[in-house]
């Protein structure tokens, strides 16, 4: 590891070492600098003999230690190869010291063929689970408690000729590669059945070896994808409760359709997009009256399966073991700066949960109208986030609320009425079998299989979902068999020679993730892409709408009307999920964050940037820019000026727990020589939860559906009851917070001297797609693959 330490490995804001591990430009280099890290590694490959102990490659974990002292590694194409290899003629597969392939191919079909060989090489077992957990055949080989997720996953998805229809529509080059990506994999796996020593020890310990590749289970894992990454399942249900709980004016107040002083990635200065066009305010509020009278009258399911939050697709596989952040949303951040002499800056970082083997994979790739490196998920043919010769580009979950819960009124238990008429719903039974496996024997639980059948049903709005009383609830996506175009979009991404280029590229994404680019002539640009639904104007787009088709979409945004901009005047760009454009409505709130208005984590990100552009701009100081919201707390470091606010006058316990966090700068990553943090952390946490219970404590359990979420990716984040509180509670009651968690911090750390506040520092417990194990981390608020790209003359 020592070796990994050294260079070419690159750590940020050492300007020498910084040139040293890139080496000299050469005058006519379109991408200047480039580095990148991917923890922990890029393979997830564990041998049989190394099953007990989690080893196999050793590339599984040799690039987190860099991450965690923030340094990098080189990221321009051709690194130096330490293994070269040729699994068929015309294909070249060179390793650099990361393990990291660089693909070269005579043809497009020998260049895809090699991806799928080394990402068959590198990640098999997690191709055999994605192929599974996005077909919904996990209970096969993992056990009963994967069968409720198998279920969702053929309810919410597609048959094998749906996703062949899909293909179908593909430009035919496009088509192609999921062929030859296929054959790669195969060609693999060929090798692995003529040689076991090659197959990871995964296979044995489930009782599985791996069937043929399809180009169809290709299709499933982007499917998938394109659907769960940029959105959630929707927020509906959970709303109706709250509105039940709380009562129309306090749900409004906490829920607002827009919320003031929101943080957008596009200035105002560069244009308004309405996410609602042609609806009025005076529209929104009688569609709320109608809507709440509707709500109140639904009966509402026990369960709450419609619902991301509570139990949907995603949010089940999040919760199960072995699946890590497949379909996971944590939140992303990106942001692009233009220099003087026609260059740029631009970084990205996708924040999908720590694992081992992580969600994405590295490859360098070479062929005819090709020259590309970066990430994608195994078995996708296409870069999701790179660069090529003149472009870099980054994505973040976009978050908008493009999916829609329409209550079905039934007229028995497979039909419901849409228009007057009486229609039935296309169901079928699918039977979904299970077995534990052969490993749960040496844990002392006996085997276990059999087989559950489930009743689906779709209408004409889409899947029902959850069932209460004389309705069924039926999910409406309206990216509904489209997800696969999003890869000619993406691909058009990938060999595109400027930012104009992608924005033509942009037009083509099917998906909500948000996607922001940098060229070699310093142009910068941002999209927020997909197929967006309006709305009907007559109901509220924060609940249910009736299924009787009285409420059904208006269309979807052109082009033109999705959020977009190129080169704004205030020479930056930055995205952490906050909203696209001033005035974009919430939806049904998937982003509950996006609540906090100014106090948005983005806002961060806006204020290091403009730091740094004052500064002189540039590589080092871009990629600093992470170093710093990646270790504090955001809503600490923004509301500063209100937290002093708030301190004038204070006496007493209440002077002592603000004091203690004026004093402190926000960091939660800085300890002392016992490996504990300063006492701010504990004292701002306990404070605003005290603001929080002061303000709207009597309101709970209603209350929490709506305020108290805060993800695992953001820790110190504080939730949108928090700053609620902090924003409206008088000072004399914020300092009747401050007093009670006085006693809170009194009685955990059994002293009234904040010096005695520390707490150890908190950790991340990284999820595992296999048998390979990763140690906790400390925590760090930073994207599980980040990149750092300077382009120009």
């Amino acid at each position: 590891m020592g070796r990994a330490l050294r260079a070419p490995v690159v750590p940020v804001g050492v300007a020498a070492v910084l040139l040293a591990a890139i080496g000299p430009a050469a005058a006519a280099a379109r991408i200047r600098r480039a580095v990148d890290i991917l923890p922990p590694g890029q393979s997830g490959f564990v041998s049989l003999s190394g099953l007990p102990s989690g080893t196999g490659s050793p590339h599984l974990q040799d690039q987190t230690a860099l991450f965690l002292k923030h340094r990098f590694k080189p990221d321009l194409f051709g690194q130096p190869a330490e293994s070269t290899e040729s699994p068929r003629l015309g294909v070249t597969i060179r390793r650099d010291r990361f393990g990291v392939p660089d693909i070269k191919g005579k043809t497009s079909y020998d260049v895809w063929f090699g991806a799928g060989y080394a990402m068959a090489q590198d990640r098999l077992f997690q191709l055999e689970l994605f192929r599974r957990a996005t077909t919904g055949h996990l209970a096969e080989i993992l056990g009963k408690d994967y069968v409720a997720m198998d279920a969702q996953v053929r309810r919410d998805f597609y048959t094998r000729a749906e996703l062949d229809a899909q293909l179908a529509r593909l430009p035919a080059p496009l088509r192609a590669r999921f062929q030859s990506i296929t054959d790669g994999i195969n060609a693999w796996i060929a090798e692995t059945r003529s040689d076991p020593s090659k197959l990871p020890g995964e296979f044995p310990a489930v009782g599985d070896v791996p069937a043929d590749w399809t180009p169809e289970d290709s299709a499933a894992i982007g499917v998938y994808l394109a659907r769960t990454v940029p959105s959630d399942d929707g927020e509906e249900l959970d709303n109706v409760r709250a509105l039940r709980a709380l009562g129309p004016r306090l749900f409004n107040l906490l829920l607002p359709l827009r919320t003031r002083g929101q943080v957008a990635t596009i200035p105002r200065s560069s244009g308004l997009f309405p996410s609602q066009p042609g609806r009025t305010r005076k529209q929104e509020r009688a569609a709320f009256k109608r809507s709440h009278a509707f709500a109140l009258s639904l009966p509402l399911p026990e369960t709450n399966s419609a619902n991301g939050g509570g139990g949907g697709t995603a949010a089940t596989a999040r919760r199960l073991p072995l699946i890590g952040a497949l379909g996971r949303h944590g939140g992303s951040n990106m942001w692009a700066i233009r220099r003087r002499g026609h260059s740029a800056t631009f970084w990205n970082g996708p924040q999908l949960g720590f694992q081992i083997p992580e969600l994405f994979i590295e490859l360098e790739l070479h062929g005819p109208g090709l020259d590309v490196r970066g990430t994608t998920a195994p078995g996708v043919p296409v870069i999701g986030i790179g660069h090529n010769a003149h472009v870099a580009w980054g994505l973040t979950s976009g978050l908008t609320d493009d999916d829609d819960l329409y209550a079905e009124q039934l007229a028995g238990p497979e039909s419901y009425f849409f228009r007057g008429q009486r229609l039935d719903m296309s169901c079928h039974d699918e039977a979904i079998m299970y077995r534990s496996p052969p490993s749960d024997i040496l844990g002392g639980h006996p085997p276990d299989s059999g087989t559950k059948t489930v009743r689906l049903c779709r209408t004409i709005h889409g899947p029902v979902q959850v069932r209460g009383g004389d309705v069924a609830y039926a999910r409406r996506y309206a990216i509904w068999k489209h997800e696969i175009g999003t890869l000619v979009g993406l691909a058009d991404v990938n060999s595109a020679r400027s930012v104009k280029d992608v924005n033509r590229a942009a037009v083509k994404l099917t998906w909500n993730e948000n996607l922001m680019a940098a060229d070699d002539r310093g142009h910068i640009g941002y999209w927020h892409p997909g197929l967006l639904q309006i709305k009907p104007r007559g109901f509220d787009e924060r609940l249910p709408y009736p299924g009787t088709g009285e409420a059904e979409w208006r269309g979807f945004l052109t082009p033109r009307q999705r959020p977009h901009v190129m080169d704004p005047k205030q020479g930056f760009l930055f995205n952490w999920n906050n909203m696209p454009s001033v005035g974009w409505t919430q939806g049904d709130a998937p982003a509950r964050e996006r609540l906090l208005g100014r106090y948005h984590r983005a806002a961060l990100i806006r204020l290091r940037l403009r730091k740094a552009i004052r500064a002189g701009g540039g590589f080092a100081r871009t990629a600093g820019i992470d170093a710093y919201t990646g270790t504090h707390a955001e809503q600490r470091v923004l509301m500063t000026g209100l937290i002093r606010r708030i301190g004038r006058g204070a006496s007493g316990h209440a002077a002592t727990v603000l004091k203690t966090i004026l004093r402190w700068d926000g960091s939660f990553a800085r300890t002392n020589r016992h490996g504990t943090v300063d006492p701010g952390v504990a004292a701002w946490q306990t404070f605003t939860n005290a603001a929080f219970r002061r303000a709207l404590g009597r309101f709970e359990p209603g209350v929490d559906l709506l305020t108290a979420s805060r993800n695992d990716e953001h820790v110190f984040e504080s939730t949108w009851g928090e700053v609620y509180a902090l924003q409206h509670l008088p000072r004399t009651a914020l300092w009747k917070a401050a007093i009670s968690a006085f006693g809170t911090l009194r009685t955990r750390f059994g002293s009234a001297k904040p010096a005695a506040w520390r707490e150890p520092r908190r950790m991340y417990h990284p999820s595992s797609q296999g048998a390979a194990s990763m140690p906790d981390i400390p925590f760090l608020d930073r994207g599980t693959y980040e990149q750092v790209i300077e382009l120009g003359p």
